[in-house]
């Protein structure tokens, strides 16, 4: 073997079976997915992270570069009514590909 071969130790490809977001959360403190996080078996790989929640009026409720924060519900230190918020997620993968994705967030109370 060349000893200049570069492995990964990840298998995972840069799709939305190995990075993802749950499409609904209970910020009630339970115990139970009380904060929305991003999900990846590489999570400490991703290389550039833009994690982004809004209200249904386009106001940014939620913002993050860092992929091991999640958002907890609230606004501005108040907790927020149970509604639909949007989300944009882009991450940069260990192998240099990029994942957009947009979609729904249902906050549960």
């Amino acid at each position: 073997k060349d000893p200049s071969t570069t492995v990964r130790g990840s298998a995972g490809r840069c799709d939305v079976e190995h990075v993802y977001l749950p499409n609904a959360f209970t910020p009630n403190n339970d115990g139970s997915i009380d904060i929305l996080r991003l999900r990846s078996s590489f999570l400490d790989e991703l290389t550039e992270v833009e994690f982004l929640v809004y209200n249904r009026w386009g106001e940014e409720m939620f913002r993050t570069t860092n992929p091991f924060e999640g958002w907890d519900g609230t606004y501005r230190g108040e907790q927020l009514a149970p509604d639909v918020y949007g989300f944009y997620l882009r991450v940069l993968c260990p192998n240099g590909d990029e994942l957009v994705q947009k979609g729904n967030i249902n906050l549960l109370r």
